[in-house]
């Protein structure tokens, strides 16, 4: 049976259910949705919103939009540094940061602060988790013996769209390395069972004599 993925966009549409804050340039009442009733709105009284609809209303201009309290450079870079403090575990991370990240600065850029810095911060933190990721990997697979079942690759801490992205190279690689070590373990067993066969025969040839 195939395992089923999401795409990336299938992704980013979950992130969009996201809670966020925006305030509002407008007067109007409460909106009716299938996924809830969000308002009254009221000019510049904070109100939270899904991030869908804060992206909706930024950019028919009728709002401007709060960054996540994560979204700025102390917290990223502190959340970099301690990446780089080891080579296996994760930090842990929000989830959906880089979908968010990535449609909040597309949409309003203007309103993060030191907003360029913080695009490269979190692409540095996606590159070193991902850096990682490729390392654990390659590490379960070196140090697989043909004595040795599979073992579990346990990683802590990934975001959904982080497990997507390895998931399918992941699942072919594993894939890859049992149909290598059954194909070991059948040439073992036949190995064997020649050298079974040739005994007997060894033996009736020296009975013989």
């Amino acid at each position: 049976m195939n395992e089923v993925s999401l795409h990336p966009n299938q992704i980013e549409f979950l992130a969009e259910d996201s809670t966020i804050t925006i305030i509002p340039n407008f007067k109007m009442g409460s909106l009716l949705f299938l996924s809830g009733e969000y308002g009254p709105f009221v000019p510049s009284i904070p109100i939270d919103v899904p991030l869908w609809l804060a992206i909706s209303l930024k950019k028919k201009k009728k709002c401007t939009i709060k960054p996540p309290k994560w979204m700025n450079y102390e917290y990223l870079n502190e959340k970099y540094q301690e990446e780089n403090k080891t080579t296996t575990k994760f930090v842990e991370m929000p989830q959906h940061f880089i979908e968010i990240s990535s449609l909040l600065l597309s949409t309003a850029a203007e309103e993060i602060p030191n907003a360029n810095v913080v695009s490269g911060l979190i692409e540095d933190i996606v590159k070193r988790r991902q850096s990682k990721i490729n390392h654990s990997f390659q590490e379960m697979l070196t140090s697989v013996t043909e004595e040795e079942t599979i073992p579990v690759l346990e990683m802590k801490d990934l975001t959904l769209m982080e497990i997507n992205r390895i998931r399918g190279s992941l699942v072919t690689g594993l894939a890859h390395l049992y149909k290598i070590k059954l194909s070991s373990k059948a040439d073992g067993d036949n190995s064997t069972s020649n050298s079974s066969l040739s005994t007997p025969s060894f033996t009736q040839s020296q009975s013989q004599k």
